[in-house]
């Protein structure tokens, strides 16, 4: 047994479901833990073994023991590493733990970590920025693509060949929209507005930038000026937002103080030219609203990753409408993906261990 591992406090601040797996992982194998790595997983197929060997050295044989603070940041006092996802390490937390050799963040933004208290203890931070949020990110801005360009329309349309051949004209070859399909667009110069510029909002907000669009967000606080600078965005209250925009995506955290936060009175003041765009999570959207808006042609169009009520059953009366596109929850990519970041983690923790600094997004 190594020394630098022996008698290893590791405190887990918040019970995010990544952070569970991490834990779960490092509990190793039982009947509990097995059923629910599969369960997590399902309906794809993980072997628990994988997440198990994924801990190596980081078990309790190794002499490491795991902490849940599940939001008692007493907990934390006396910890050598400290992971979350949610909430903060300040001054006061860092102070509690003289021995502290790591603070691990699941997600790339730092700004809720006490950086310099840690920078004059010698103690690294590791921010680690998720692809599954990145390619949620992606997803936000291929629905506002897909919707803008009538992709679904003009795939049925060129399949099925249900246009008038006889009003095609095919100069060298070249037939353009030979399917007549109007008001085909895109997003270049056309105005988004980000529901809750958290960690995939700003994924966004940078993509969006890209495309030459014009980027406009609401939050429940403001961002610093140079934050707002940086990611090229500027602020308006909620209903000023979606009166302004063409494409609304929603990004605000699941939680019980945004349950309906886009309802009827915010989608009434939406254009009739533009798009809502969900791939955060369904409640925060009333479904009744945006179903009647839709079917009275009050906005052109909807894309959902993500539903009130998941599965979304095959007969929904969404799946009839012609002016949404609907995707599986599958935003942020294979939910096996999720062990990548894990993975990632645990090496972070097997380096601090043997001496080394984070391998993966250290910031301090």
């Amino acid at each position: 047994m190594s020394k630098s591992i022996q008698q290893t406090r590791v405190v887990i601040l918040d019970e995010d479901h990544v952070m569970t797996l991490v834990r779960r992982g490092m509990a190793g194998p039982s009947a509990e833990n097995d059923a629910a790595i599969r369960k997590f997983f399902a309906p794809e197929t993980c072997d628990p073994a994988q997440a198990y060997a994924m801990a190596q050295g980081l078990t309790a044989e190794d002499g490491v023991e795991v902490i849940q603070a599940k939001g008692d940041m007493a907990l934390a006092a006396g910890a050598d590493m400290i992971l979350f996802r949610r909430g903060a390490v300040d001054t006061a937390m860092i102070a509690a733990a003289p021995g502290l050799k790591l603070v691990q963040r699941l997600g790339e933004r730092s700004e809720m970590i006490d950086k310099d208290a840690l920078r004059a203890r010698g103690v690294p931070a590791a921010c680690l920025a998720r692809p599954s949020l990145a390619y949620t990110a992606e997803h936000a801005i291929l629905l506002a693509l897909a919707l803008a360009k009538r992709l679904p329309d003009a795939e049925r349309v060129l399949r099925d060949g249900a246009y008038d051949a006889e009003l095609v004209r095919s100069p060298d070859n070249v037939a353009y929209n030979w399917v007549g399909l109007p008001r085909a667009g895109g997003l270049y110069r056309a105005t988004l507005g980000i529901v809750g510029l958290g960690e995939v909002g700003a994924m966004v907000a940078r993509i969006a930038n890209g495309f030459g669009m014009k980027v406009i967000y609401a939050n429940r606080n403001p961002l610093p000026a140079e934050r707002e600078a940086a990611l090229g965005v500027s602020i308006r209250p909620l209903d000023d937002l979606m009166a302004e925009a063409d494409f609304v995506s929603i990004h605000a955290p699941n939680t019980p103080a945004t349950k309906g936060l886009i309802g009827a009175d915010q989608i009434a003041r939406m254009k009739a030219t533009a798009f809502l765009i969900n791939t955060a999570r369904g409640p925060i959207l009333d479904e009744d609203a945006l179903y009647d808006a839709l079917t009275h042609c009050r906005i052109a169009g909807a894309g959902l990753d993500v539903h009130f009520i998941e599965p979304r059953p095959k007969d929904d009366r969404f799946c009839g409408l012609p002016n949404v596109i609907l995707t599986p929850h599958l935003a942020g990519g294979s939910r096996l993906g999720l062990l990548r970041e894990v993975g990632a983690i645990y090496e972070n923790m097997r380096a601090v261990l043997a001496g080394d600094a984070p391998i993966h997004d250290r910031v301090v």
